[in-house]
């Protein structure tokens, strides 16, 4: 495990394809669990657990374009800017939000609710908040992403 931590994610390439493995890996193993007869609830509580886990290990992964590679970030950064943790931070909310309104239509409709929304809620709002407590506490370390770090990236096909 430790050398695992030691990797670095630097190329946006990557990054991409990380994320997106990251929150497609819970859905095989929700089959899986589907597949073995397994209580409604668990496949989603293990896919939100999963998908969770997997972004904060990006998140210590990951550096940005000027962040030092080498040193561990602290616990509670997820991104190398506070105006990324703040971006994703609140589409991370919407999405909770949105699945809390699933959760009450369901309601609404007399149909059966299932637990899916409210665990997708809680998974979103979970990450909601890792966003936003770092860009806040970015924000008060003073930590400002510098006005020009290069050329942006181009995508060669």
């Amino acid at each position: 495990m430790r050398r695992i931590l030691d990797l670095r994610i630097v190329r946006w390439e990557l990054k991409l394809l990380y994320v997106a493995v990251a929150y497609g890996i819970g859905y095989p193993i929700r089959a899986l669990l589907f597949a073995a007869g397994a209580a409604p609830f668990v496949p989603s509580l293990v896919d939100a657990t999963v998908t969770i886990g997997a972004f904060v290990l990006g998140a210590r992964l990951f550096r940005g374009a000027g962040e030092a590679v080498a040193p561990k970030r602290p616990w509670w950064r997820m991104t190398a800017w506070p105006t990324l943790s703040k971006n994703l931070g609140i589409l991370f909310a919407f999405m909770a939000v949105s699945f809390v309104f699933l959760a009450v239509r369901a309601v609404g409709a007399a149909q059966v609710p299932t637990v899916d929304p409210i665990i997708g809620a809680l998974q979103f709002a979970v990450l909601a908040f890792l966003y936003l407590n770092s860009a806040v506490r970015l924000t008060r370390r003073g930590i400002a992403k510098p006005e020009r770090l290069g050329p942006p990236p181009r995508m060669r096909l």
